[in-house]
């Protein structure tokens, strides 16, 4: 079971995984959510919007590489 806080989040319109929108340094917050992405979760729950509540890490790891970290 993996809590990411802010740094990732669930769209309330469709429950799409996406980058938490709460960062001051983009950068950085991609590249947490990348490092994030990395781990075998099952479940994970957001700051904001609904819990993935199967596979997470598949959800996690297709969200994570529509970002390119700039440094």
């Amino acid at each position: 079971m993996l809590f990411t806080g802010d740094a990732v989040a669930a769209s309330p319109m469709d429950g799409s995984v996406m980058l938490g929108v709460f960062n001051l340094d983009r950068a950085h917050a991609v590249r947490s959510f990348q490092r994030l992405a990395t781990l075998d979760t099952d479940v994970a729950c957001f700051g904001h919007g609904d819990p993935v509540l199967d596979n997470s890490a598949d959800a996690l790891g297709k969200a994570a590489d529509t970002y390119e970290a700039r440094p």
